[in-house]
């Protein structure tokens, strides 16, 4: 059932195509030759659907009104030219009576061609017939032009007696889409799925983020890469804390950043608090936002563990470049002057002895 529906749908699609191209109008051109074909002038019209079809080669001649102007009955008959081969062109005003009778009139009265003019219009109008009858007495083309083109055409007769007038079959090319209706269709329908597209892949797109920002929180759309700084227990004394400069004591909890450096919890998150941006204060790496203990990894921390054994900075080297940066500290707090070798040896005595690491 959905397959006979969608064959259907794209048959509709097909037949309105090649309906919307037939009704297109074919137009021709209406072209006033002047001054011995020096220059020419062209005016759109377009065929009548009954009489004879214009010839490739164009219906040339001179152009007279028809008297009376609607040519709804006999008309007078063109006087004769000097040049026998060259025949005449009516222009008839419209209204009044029906174009099939018009033009048989003309037919009549020895016109090659019959133009109808349109009336406080510029519209150009398919020519029908009414009476079939009549149709089959025609034998002459026609064809319909607006007034304007009517007035513009009075006036090159009225200022060059020897104008004549050519009926060609087929409108010189326009570049425009105006000239190619179901052109003009096909861009503007492949411009509208071209945006349609557009708006579709960018709201898909701001979709997925503001999903992501709603349901992660603003922490893990801006810093995605960032890891998550670890919350361990401390079990032995083997290190001090940057920023307070105190030994870790048994039971203590530390926090180890992704640099592997390690602080009290005490000290690290009033840091991350004040400072600009959440960073270590020895590496100036950047960490991410870290929960309660709750939602980290805690365990026990040693020299000895395994856990600690793949980080970039072993323990020992963090301690002794710390216990340096103490030591020069200390120093400077002494009394003697901070170069002295006495106030070093002071410090290094104030010092209590490392406690050795536990056998394994």
């Amino acid at each position: 059932m959905g397959r006979q529906r969608r064959a259907l749908a794209l048959r509709a699609v097909e037949a309105s195509l090649v309906l919307l191209a037939l009704l297109v109008p074919s137009q021709a051109v209406v072209r006033a030759v002047l001054d011995g074909n020096a220059s020419t002038v062209d005016f759109a019209d377009l065929p009548a659907m009954f009489g004879a079809p214009l010839a490739p080669e164009g219906v040339r001649g001179y152009l007279m009104e028809a008297k009376p102007a609607n040519a709804c009955h006999p008309i007078e008959r063109p006087p004769p030219v000097g040049n026998g081969s060259l025949g005449a062109i009516v222009l008839i005003r419209r209204y009044d009576c029906t174009f099939d009778l018009k033009v048989l009139h003309a037919q009549q009265a020895g016109f090659k061609a019959a133009i109808v003019h349109n009336v406080f219009s510029d519209d150009l109008v398919r020519m029908a017939h009414v009476y079939e009858a009549l149709r089959h007495q025609i034998s002459i083309p026609a064809v319909f032009v607006s007034e304007a083109a009517a007035q513009d055409l009075r006036v090159i007769m009225c200022c060059d007696k020897s104008a004549q007038v050519l009926l060609l079959p087929n409108y010189p090319q326009c570049p425009d889409l105006d000239c190619h209706p179901v052109l003009a269709i096909s861009w503007v329908l492949g411009r509208t799925l071209a945006l349609l597209m557009s708006t579709f892949f960018i709201l898909r797109h701001l979709g997925s983020w503001l999903w992501s920002r709603w349901a992660y929180g603003p922490a893990a759309v801006k810093e995605p890469a960032c890891r998550r700084a670890q919350v361990r227990t401390f079990t032995r004394l083997n290190d001090v804390c940057a920023i307070c400069l105190d030994e870790y004591q048994e039971g203590e909890q530390l926090k180890i950043l992704p640099c592997s450096h390690t602080y009290h919890c005490k000290c690290i998150d009033p840091w991350f608090s004040q400072a600009a941006q959440r960073a270590c204060p020895v590496c100036k790496q950047s960490v991410a936002s870290t929960e309660d203990s709750s939602d980290s990894t805690i365990d026990s921390f040693c020299d000895e563990e395994p856990a600690l054994l793949g980080h970039h900075a072993p323990i020992c080297a963090i301690q002794a470049r710390l216990r340096s940066r103490r030591l020069a500290l200390l120093a400077r707090a002494s009394p003697h002057p901070s170069g002295s070798p006495t106030s070093v040896g002071r410090a290094e005595a104030a010092e209590p002895p490392e406690r050795p690491p536990d056998p394994l």
